[in-house]
């Protein structure tokens, strides 16, 4: 009787979703080198103008914002060879002219055309604009941002740029091989597809209920599959099929069977929460995820930056962009060049030094967060240790102050002294990060501690769980034949 059950549940669950299953898999495949492309920072930054040497006073600025103004981030690049100033906050312009203070012009075509220029010289085929979202424009763009303008160019890997009018930011680029490589790849793996991409709720359902209930079909058969091979362990391979299609499904589903479950599950947890019986923290202890960069989100302070910005931009050469940035409440200033970020403190109005996280400020920021109800110890670490390691896509430096707290929830912190970067993760963290990071990508430490080992595992099980869903499909569509014969064989 429970043999019979699993037998139904699971032809009946494989029918629709055996498709999906292999799309899933065979994308994943390509996605292992090869995601949805995007506009790269990189290039936008080498594209910048570079600041020229004398640069404008700002010290105007703070008697020029309104009384009601809270400014939360604010940047200085160059536009057709003027210093703007790119403002973020409450009760604030969109842009301004550093030398006059005075709102930016919108940007009109011949400014939008040169802009395009630097990103491909080829000549332009058409220009078409876009009203809404279409394959290539990137997940999650408002409604108030269109219409954007599509660049398509005549070069033989046929560029196609997305650009917005309003503010003049590129907001995607592909050539025919990346756009190739997407539609192999990511959009099938996201389904990533316009008619359900317009419609983000019934997106982010169809992916949930498809990959829960495709994760119950898969543990349906990989139980199926070990009844039958006990009940048949005299034959060969354990399994009493002579169809071969019939027999290499039972084999490759014996095999990889819990990953293609593990993989749909987690696939799931990537849109949702860990549910609340997992969860050890109370309720309002709760934090983000783990490996999140956090912030304090207090406004830009501007006459806390007592050196002058034009002082610290002798620091570096060729600087792009030069944004007001705070850690903790501390100034610094972060300019960018050609292929580096440098931090300058901008707390010191004498000389231009970089600005780095010292142990004191850290232990600071632990008092601030812990008080003295929580003993924690804190040290400098050169290696990986088993919640911060390198990980394939997104590689953590060293050396790092690590911060153990002797919590309930064995929480850890984690401070990059040059590059400011901090994490937080806890038990709930490393919950959140095993159902999706984990099962997903295996972001493990002991396989990206050792990349070919890395490949190998999350080659062979791709490869597996595709050949896994292949049968499926094949058997999908001898059921489908068989009953077409038979009703009209019946008529």
């Amino acid at each position: 009787m429970f043999t019979k059950l699993l037998k139904n549940l699971h032809k009946i669950l494989g029918l629709p979703l055996s498709i999906l299953f292999f799309l899933w898999f065979a994308s994943g495949i390509v996605m292992i080198y090869h995601s949805f492309p995007r506009a790269s920072q990189e290039k936008r930054i080498v594209n910048l103008q570079s600041l020229p040497d004398k640069l404008p006073d700002l010290r105007l600025l703070s008697e020029t914002l309104s009384d009601t103004v809270r400014l939360q981030s604010l940047t200085l690049e160059m536009h057709d060879n003027r210093p703007v100033l790119i403002l973020r906050g409450k009760n604030v312009p969109d842009k301004v002219y550093a030398d006059s203070l005075i709102p930016m012009k919108p940007y009109n075509i011949g400014e939008i055309g040169k802009i395009v220029t630097q990103w491909c010289t080829a000549p332009v085929l058409r220009v078409d604009t876009v009203y809404e979202p279409d394959q290539w424009i990137p997940f999650g763009r408002p409604k108030e941002a269109f219409p954007i303008y599509k660049y398509i160019f005549t070069d033989t890997d046929r560029h196609e740029l997305y650009i917005s009018p309003k503010d003049g930011k590129v907001l995607q680029m592909t050539d025919k091989e990346e756009r190739l490589w997407a539609w192999l790849g990511a959009i099938p793996h996201w389904v990533y597809f316009t008619v359900l991409r317009q419609n983000q709720p019934v997106w982010i359902d169809f992916v949930k209920w498809s990959s829960g209930i495709g994760t119950v079909m898969c543990l349906a058969g990989f139980v199926l599959s070990l009844r039958i091979t006990w009940k048949n362990r005299d034959h060969r391979w354990g399994t009493p099929y002579r169809k071969r299609w019939y027999r290499w499904h039972h084999i490759s589903g014996l095999l990889f069977g819990i990953f293609a479950a593990t993989f749909a599950f987690s696939g799931m947890m990537s849109l949702m929460d860990i549910p609340d019986w997992l969860k050890k923290a109370p309720k309002e202890q709760r934090r983000g995820h783990p490996f999140r960069m956090f912030g304090n989100g207090k406004p830009i302070l501007l006459n806390t930056y007592v050196l002058d910005y034009r002082k610290a931009t002798e620091a570096a050469a060729d600087v792009k962009q030069v944004e007001w940035a705070s850690w903790n409440g501390h100034p610094y200033y972060r300019l960018t060049t050609t292929g580096r970020t440098i931090n300058i403190d901008a707390s010191d109005s004498t000389a231009a030094r970089p600005f780095v996280i010292t142990e004191e400020m850290v232990r600071s920021e632990m008092r601030k967060i812990y008080g003295d109800s929580i003993t924690w110890k804190m040290e400098l670490i050169t290696e990986y240790d088993k919640d911060y390691f390198s990980r394939k896509r997104e590689p953590n430096s060293l050396p790092v102050y690590r911060v153990i707290v002797e919590d309930d929830m064995h929480t850890r912190h984690y401070f990059n002294p040059l590059t400011l970067r901090q994490q937080r993760t806890d038990d709930d963290g490393r919950t959140r990060h095993l159902l999706y990071r984990g099962l997903h990508c295996l972001d493990f430490k002991f396989l990206t501690d050792r990349p070919w080992l890395w490949n190998i595992v999350m080659y062979t099980l791709m490869i597996g769980g595709t050949f896994l869903s292949l049968t499926g499909v094949a058997l999908t569509f001898k059921w489908i034949t068989r009953n077409i014969k038979h009703r009209f064989h019946n008529k």
